[in-house]
């Protein structure tokens, strides 16, 4: 029944007169377990005063993270929807790069920037720049040269910002699928409390979500 609560919360009566609230939250993160989040579905008139209220379960199987759903209001990312692509399942999907960066930047207040907008515009803010680049003049600057890991859909974003900065940009290593251990969750899916008429789902407006291998739900 996830799929009746997905068409239910894209509604257009629901967006307008519909909310969450979350009542119950039982489990525990990890492989082999589940959790349970149990809502309020209310709808409301045109008055404010409630025409329909329901109580639905849902059940996240070998549950990874979940985020904001403690918020008291939802609005306006009430409208449910799961994701199979999405740079927050880069990290479950696709392969980890050692790299190396060799050369420290002229102008590193620059060079942070671009990497902030590189980071930006291909992974839509869900990804901080700080997981990756810290310790800029503590380590960076007094080595010359720092190692970092990311997942492959970073790698062009910060090659062409180093290449610009005339810092040159390596790759080491290559670990894919069960050589990542715990990392490699390749049916891992997101389902995202969102709204794409206020922004796409791949920008990071702290809509909430959760991420797990599989979404059950049902009314109570």
């Amino acid at each position: 029944m996830i799929d009746k609560l997905i068409e239910k919360t894209n509604s257009f009566e629901f967006y307008h007169n519909g909310q969450f609230n979350l009542t119950k939250l039982k489990g525990q993160i990890g492989p082999f377990n589940k959790m349970e989040f149990n809502f309020i579905v209310e709808e409301r008139d045109d008055f404010g005063k409630i025409k329909e209220a329901d109580h639905w379960r849902l059940i996240a199987h070998n549950t990874i993270k979940f985020r904001g759903l403690f918020s008291e209001q939802y609005l306006p990312y009430i409208k449910l929807k799961i994701l199979n692509e999405h740079p927050l399942l880069w990290t479950f999907h696709k392969n980890e790069l050692e790299c190396e960066l060799i050369g420290y930047p002229q102008n590193p207040s620059e060079f942070i920037g671009d990497l902030f907008f590189a980071y930006e515009q291909k992974a839509g803010n869900w990804i901080e720049l700080n997981r990756h680049f810290f310790s800029i003049k503590e380590y960076y600057q007094q080595n010359g040269k720092m190692n970092l890991g990311i997942t492959a859909p970073l790698a062009e974003p910060i090659r062409q910002v180093c290449e610009k900065h005339g810092i040159e940009f390596n790759v080491e290593n290559v670990i894919k699928d069960y050589g990542k251990g715990n990392a490699y969750r390749p049916d891992a899916k997101l389902l995202i409390f969102g709204n794409e008429d206020v922004s796409p789902h791949d920008f990071n407006l702290r809509q909430p979500y959760i991420i797990a291998d599989e979404f059950i739900a049902n009314k109570k």
